[in-house]
């Protein structure tokens, strides 16, 4: 017999989320993450479980980034795509980039695309194996041009060179036979903020602004809004009221980042949790939300949960009867701890609980399954868990 111990999932049936999948992503604290598309993609077992926990939680779109994986494991990433297609989860290949000024690094963005989407798309014969959109991740903002510009002109000609950016990629699509593959980008919540109001953008004025929004909406179908500095559902909707209220024709998501514990944004994953819940309450799920990224996701829920439910306490009894083997189960090992298994044949005495067994957990970033298997005899046995501060 197996005795499990198991924790609800909230299940958002009326949810519309995406999440963005990195190739590899370090975690608070600076470890390693296992969850990133280099560990899960190719793994059966890990794949499964990514799409479990994406559709426990409304989970319809993925923006993976895959490097150059379609190109060498065409065969892997078609299969993926297809596990996704199969769990009603849109892919979306995800591609980065920051020089969007250099017409050379452009063309490498390109070329990216060229073979990765439309090549790939056009050698995988199964529909459901395809990427069913792109998702660009082009950040003017990271270079040192815009940290330096101190008037906003800069800033203001970098937008410029972005929207031509989307508008070349389009084009390639267009001139690929994809033109109707829908493209979706990755936008900074201050853009829209005029000079007048503090904004850093050499704006000429709203309808200049107005006017860059809507002239990249005719290329792209639609912007995920990046607001990782808010920590609250209000000042999320606030933040973001512009480009889902305003001139660009597309749909908007806002995005989030569940970056949780110590000298984080969020102290831990209910705080996060119940801001993401009350800003789609407030703004409605069709514009609400997109989750930066899977590897911080599953880092926050497993960190998240509790050490114990209620303290040590008696998770399995075995009465008597001929005995028998018992396997006894804690699937509820956090991150960071120690776990033992204790022993008592009469709980009444406290003094005779004696440790059977114990698990430190390995991963930072998955909650771990712990067993113990007993030998039970004739007379009455009872098992509870605890936790041991480790030094």
């Amino acid at each position: 017999m197996v005795v499990g111990v198991f924790w609800p999932v909230v299940c958002g049936a009326t949810l519309d989320r995406g999440v963005w999948f990195w190739g590899s992503t370090t975690l608070p604290g600076g470890a390693a993450s296992t969850h990133g598309s280099a560990d899960v993609v190719g793994d059966a077992a890990e794949e499964d479980a990514m799409i479990a926990f994406l559709t426990a939680r409304g989970v319809k779109r993925v923006y993976g980034s895959y490097q150059n994986r379609p190109v060498s494991e065409l065969a892997t990433i078609a299969a993926w795509n297809a596990k996704l297609d199969a769990a009603g989860i849109d892919s979306q290949l995800l591609i980065e980039g920051t020089q969007v000024d250099d017409l050379a690094e452009v063309a490498n963005i390109q070329n990216k695309i060229n073979n990765r989407l439309i090549i790939f798309n056009n050698t995988v014969a199964d529909p459901a194996q395809r990427f069913d959109a792109l998702h660009l991740d082009l950040e003017p903002q990271q270079l040192g041009s815009w940290d330096a510009d101190g008037v906003g002109d800069v800033r203001r000609g970098l937008l410029n060179d972005l929207a031509t950016a989307y508008g070349l990629i389009w084009m390639q699509l267009d001139g690929a036979g994809y033109g109707a593959v829908p493209m979706y980008a990755d936008l900074n919540f201050s853009w829209d903020k005029l000079p007048v109001d503090g904004g850093s953008i050499l704006w000429a004025d709203a309808a200049d602004r107005d006017g860059w929004y809507a002239g990249i909406g005719v290329h792209l179908a639609g912007i995920s809004i990046m607001t990782f500095s808010k920590d609250n559902a209000a000042d999320l909707a606030v933040a973001t009221d512009f480009e889902r209220t305003g001139s660009f024709p597309g749909s908007v998501v806002v995005g989030m980042q569940p970056r949780t514990g110590v000298g984080e944004l969020w102290a831990n994953y209910a705080e996060f949790e119940t801001e993401m819940e009350q800003l789609e309450t407030d703004i409605g799920t069709a514009e609400a939300t997109d989750i930066e990224n899977y590897a911080f996701w599953r880092h926050a829920v497993a960190t998240g949960i509790p050490v114990l439910t209620a303290g040590p306490a008696i998770i399995h009894s075995g009465l008597g009867g001929g005995g028998g083997v018992v396997v006894v189960v804690w699937d509820r090992a956090k991150p960071g701890y120690k776990y033992v298994i204790e022993e008592n044949d009469d709980p009444s005495q406290p003094e005779r609980w004696r440790e059977v067994a114990s698990h430190t957990t390995v991963a930072p970033d998955r909650v771990e399954r712990f067993e113990y298997q007993a030998d039970v005899g004739p007379g009455a046995c009872f098992w509870r868990v605890g936790v041991v501060p480790e030094p």
